[in-house]
């Protein structure tokens, strides 16, 4: 009987805990339903337009650093010790070939081409005598060969003096501009002292460093582009170094570029900015981008990239809602922007994002 009365008593406890469990949901349940039944959500999806992005028809390409040089780059330095006299051209001025461009004192070497000169007619005067007598065997042959040897060495002193002499004046060994000036009149210097620099930037050409896990995809004529400030010029690999550094397991590759063409924007390339030609790019560098195997590359609409900082991002739409993705971008071209990396050719992206769109926010495709 006892142990009937308490059973009944533990079931009776559990049916009171359950039945206040429900009073304590029934209440919570009503208030969620705030009069309406229907749960709060967030802000409705935004209209947008959605695009996938574009595989481009062309090889996949690379871009590096590079900068720009003159074909014919010299830089001229003192052969003889001397005194600067004249310096005849202005830093940035067009030169000919053989113009003379810069004089050392050259009253030392003028001199001892006197002295030089002197000797080598005596000596000259000397030995047609002894040949003479030579010939008609009045003089024995080792007069004949010691006169003959002083002939030589006259001659070849008069030769180094006159060439000294030369090398007081300074000429252009090609028609190009002055790129540099080390010296100043007055200035004392010696044989290896660097003086001027004259670069022909007739014909422009891209020095640029490949990390070699690349350069088999590289090989001489190899059409290449090079962009450097808003200047979009084309051109073909000429030069290819045969071995990789070993710090920077990088090749060394030379662009010569073709002297015709064209900006970004369409204008004049190189040779329409206001009349410079291409002096002012001589020494800057820029991105030379080269074609590489693999897969083509993916373009966007430049619409659709920002640009944070130097940072790119895109909103790609994922399950509904737009996700803000860093992004390497490459070349642009009418109107696309190539993506690198950080983008795969399944996925979609918003075509402009509007300056309030949020990483996360629901988005639609307009239209649907």
């Amino acid at each position: 009987m006892s142990s009937q009365i308490k059973r009944e008593g533990s079931g009776g406890r559990l049916r009171t805990l359950a039945s206040l469990i429900l009073l304590a949901i029934f209440p919570l349940a009503g208030c969620h339903k705030g009069g309406t039944g229907v749960s709060q959500s967030g802000p409705p999806p935004v209209a947008l337009d959605v695009t996938p992005p574009i595989a481009s028809g062309m090889t996949r390409e690379i871009s590096v650093a590079g900068v720009v040089r003159g074909i014919h780059e010299a830089d001229l330095t003192a052969r003889v010790d001397g005194q600067v006299e004249r310096i005849l051209v202005h830093l940035g001025e067009r030169v000919g070939k053989g113009q003379l461009l810069l004089v050392l004192s050259g009253q030392t070497y003028a001199s001892r081409l006197s002295r030089a000169e002197a000797a080598l007619s005596y000596a000259r005067t000397s030995f047609d005598r002894i040949d003479r007598l030579y010939r008609t065997g009045s003089a024995s042959r080792s007069e004949w060969d010691r006169a003959k040897q002083a002939l030589d060495v006259a001659s070849a002193q008069e030769r180094e003096a006159k060439a000294q002499l030369s090398w007081t004046r300074v000429v252009a060994p090609f028609a190009g501009r002055i790129a540099n000036r080390a010296v100043h009149r007055g200035d004392v210097v010696r044989p290896g002292a660097p003086l001027l620099s004259v670069i022909d930037s007739s014909r422009l050409e891209v020095v640029a460093h490949v990390p070699d896990s690349l350069v088999g995809n590289l090989k001489s004529g190899l059409p290449v582009t090079f962009k450097v400030e808003e200047t979009l010029m084309t051109g073909r690999i000429r030069d290819l170094s045969p071995r990789s550094d070993l710090l920077t397991h990088t090749v060394t590759v030379k662009v010569l570029l073709s002297p015709l063409s064209r900006t970004a924007g369409g204008k004049a390339g190189v040779h329409g900015r206001g009349g410079r030609g291409a002096d002012h790019l001589v020494g800057i560098y820029g991105k030379l981008y080269i074609p590489v195997s693999g897969t083509p590359g993916l373009f966007v609409p430049a619409s659709a990239v920002i640009d944070h900082e130097g940072l790119h991002e895109i909103f790609v739409v994922v399950n509904g809602h737009a996700v803000l993705r860093y992004v390497r971008t490459g070349r642009r071209e009418d109107g696309r922007v190539e993506i690198l990396s950080g983008l795969s050719r399944n996925e979609r992206i918003v075509s402009a994002p509007p300056p309030t769109l949020e990483d996360g926010a629901a988005v639609v495709e307009r239209g649907q």
